[in-house]
């Protein structure tokens, strides 16, 4: 479903988004914006999960837990390996 949206943006900015539509970068100022929102929001999505991960990396519960599974899949991991070769 869209939405209409008023923002203000730098009058360059939306120059340079005119020309790249004439140049065929998207099929409108509309689409060029929502895929560049788009990579925003994935960009900052990926920043947060990158330092979620870190945290993670340093919590002694979350590392136990990740040797516990190790442990647990050794052997079908080691079997699956053979299988492989």
């Amino acid at each position: 479903m869209q939405t209409k949206m008023t923002i203000s943006l730098d009058s360059k900015l939306v120059q340079q988004v005119r020309e790249l539509v004439r140049a065929g970068e998207a099929k409108s100022q509309s689409e060029f914006l929502e895929q560049a929102l788009r990579t925003k929001i994935r960009q900052i999505e990926w920043e947060k999960w990158c330092q979620e991960m870190e945290e993670a990396s340093k919590d002694p519960l979350f590392l136990a837990d990740i040797e516990e599974i190790e442990r647990e899949f050794a052997y079908a991991d080691a079997e699956s390996a053979r299988m492989i070769e």
